[in-house]
């Protein structure tokens, strides 16, 4: 199968380790169809190129160009990324850069993972005193909100400044996420040649996960965040608190789907089962496949297999059935977490619906 061979090279990139294939070369031309789709073909590409693979001249064209095209991106980021640290620390303003570069810093292969846009945080105390200092210094004024995230382009890299990185459905549970983000501590890591405020590797690893999740619930997600997530468990394997870790999950009531989740990265992405938050069972392996069903259906944050688009009543209604399986689907992996979420999704749709299938975001916080 086309996912067989696309793990075994995938593998092979994540760990730098060689590899040996019989596919032949119209495989391999659909794995790399499938990789891109997955985000992820310039490390399948590398993969293939160590194994010594024989492919059609002009996919290994657009192989490499999309791979030097990954490379510069990210050093374009990475500059910006440093731009906006220098930044913050002139204005005083307290945050931390989540998921992107961070997570990039994890792989064997930094400038192959492709990367997208900088997200960053801050809380209520430096939200508005970071954003006036962006107006002036970088004078920003196609900034847009899309929920509790504020868009921005700079110099052609996409910012999302984030006044909250994850509200969840149940406020008991809400409330315990904010505790833990104001009560921890940053870390910082070294980009570039700039120092970056960053969470630290425990909680930085949960909000992946959660992250991951909430993706895979609403309309779908790539395996380039099953990848992500493998790489900071095994980079920070030595400094995250696993048992820190158990205990938040245990209060969110999240245990059972991120067992679940992690059987993809144990058993398809080769991260050793010790460096795994938990041991693994059965009943955890069984959903694996579960999962990667949405995953190669659905792509990279939901773009395929989606009939009507991301904008529009049509939208809408699609996106409430496709949620409305996964719920189905997952519901027994969080029960509690489901019903809250799922509630969420209807509050939305009775929204919208009184609203003549308009698009409406409704904002939490003033840009002024």
């Amino acid at each position: 199968m086309i996912s067989d061979e696309l793990f075994r090279f995938l593998c092979a990139a994540l760990w730098d380790t060689p590899i040996e294939t019989n596919a032949d070369v119209s495989q391999l031309t659909e794995v790399l169809k499938e990789a891109e789709k997955q985000t992820v073909a310039p490390l399948v590409f590398k993969a293939m190129e160590q194994a010594k693979c024989q492919l059609p001249r002009q996919v290994v064209l657009r192989q490499m160009t999309l791979r030097q095209q990954t490379i510069l991106q990210n050093r374009k980021i990475n500059l910006k990324l440093g731009a906006l640290a220098e930044l913050m620390q002139q204005c005083q303003t307290d945050y931390v850069v989540v998921k992107g570069q961070v997570l990039a810093t994890c792989y064997p292969h930094p400038e192959l993972r492709q990367s997208g846009d900088i997200d960053f945080y801050c809380d209520d105390k430096n939200f508005d005193r970071g954003l006036e200092c962006l107006k002036k210094q970088w004078e920003i004024n196609d900034a847009h909100w899309d929920a509790e995230v504020l868009e921005f382009h700079h110099e052609g890299i996409l910012l999302e400044m984030h006044r909250e990185l994850i509200s969840f459905y149940n406020k008991r549970k809400d409330a315990y996420w904010k505790q833990l983000l104001k009560e921890t501590p940053a870390a910082q890591i070294i980009i570039g040649n700039q120092s970056v405020n960053t969470l630290n590797p425990t909680l930085h690893s949960l909000y992946v996960w959660i992250h991951l999740y909430h993706h895979l619930l609403e309309l779908g997600v790539g395996l380039r965040q099953f990848c992500d997530w493998a790489m900071i468990l095994h980079h920070c394997k030595d400094e995250i608190d696993h048992e820190a870790l158990k205990k938040h999950l245990q209060v969110l009531g999240l245990e059972k789907a991120y067992r679940a989740s992690g059987s993809v990265l144990v058993n398809y992405l080769g991260l050793p089962a010790d460096e795994f938050t938990y041991p693994l069972t059965a009943k955890d392996n069984r959903y694996a496949p579960k999962i990667l069903d949405v995953v190669f259906y659905r792509g990279n944050m939901g773009k395929y297999n989606k009939r009507n688009g991301f904008q529009g009543w049509k939208h809408q209604i699609e996106s409430f059935g496709i949620k409305s399986a996964h719920f189905l689907k997952f519901y027994p992996l969080a029960p509690r977490y489901m019903r809250d979420w799922m509630g969420d999704v209807v509050k939305e749709k009775v929204f919208l619906n009184k609203n003549h299938g308009k698009i409406e975001k409704k904002e939490k916080c003033s840009t002024k």
